[in-house]
């Protein structure tokens, strides 16, 4: 597994007539995920109060993948589909997944149910802060990818936008920022010369740290 140093961008995007700081994700490995795989996406909850949110970010991070072309599908939604087969999936599964552990048994059990490729969704930051400007919005993410036929993690990426001084959607903006920019580098997608603005709102999302 190849490594690179940190790559520091501090460009800033005008968006709308809020300050978003540049949210392309700072690379530790070079490797993405392959295409024509299934990926789980799972969101780690470190947190009950937080799980919501976290299980919502996950689902969106899977959307945007399958929306660029890869076979994703988020834990829970794996898990309701499970059972419609009429597969009982073991609640240790559940609770060593979610909590960002995917060990050989685990590994083990998902290829049998043709996955190939898993993304854990670790959120770090998901907070607001007054700032020179206003509201300060600042959300940080990170998302580390495992083919499990190779065993060891692959690759990882993390992101943290900032929106200031946009009432009432600054969690939505960072956080649709912060999804496209992971989920672009997990497929591999060249990232835009100029960052789109979010055009949908992520609704309800909070965190209580």
């Amino acid at each position: 597994m190849s490594a690179r140093g940190p790559l520091v961008l501090a460009l800033i995007a005008l968006l709308g007539g809020c300050a978003v700081a540049d949210p392309r994700p700072v690379y530790q490995t070079t490797t993405s995920a392959s295409a024509g795989t299934t990926m789980l996406v799972v969101g780690v909850e470190r947190d009950v109060d937080n799980a919501y949110t976290v299980r919502t970010l996950a689902r969106e991070l899977a959307f945007s993948l399958a929306h660029r072309g890869r076979s994703a599908t988020d834990l829970w939604t794996f898990l309701q589909q499970a059972s419609l087969r009429g597969i009982a999936v073991p609640p240790t599964v559940v609770a060593r997944l979610t909590g960002g552990v995917a060990d050989a048994d685990i590994e083990a059990w998902l290829r049998a149910e043709r996955v190939s490729t898993i993304v854990f969704l670790d959120v770090g930051i998901y907070e607001q802060v007054w700032g020179e400007r206003g509201k300060r919005t600042r959300v940080g993410l990170t998302a580390r990818g495992r083919t499990l036929d190779q065993g060891d993690e692959t690759w990882r990426a993390y992101t943290t936008p900032d929106v200031e001084d946009e009432p009432g959607q600054g969690f939505q903006l960072a956080t649709e920022t912060a999804l496209g920019a992971l989920a672009r580098v997990i497929v591999g997608e060249p990232e835009p010369a100029a960052l789109p603005r979010p055009s949908s709102l992520i609704q309800n999302l909070r965190l209580r740290w």
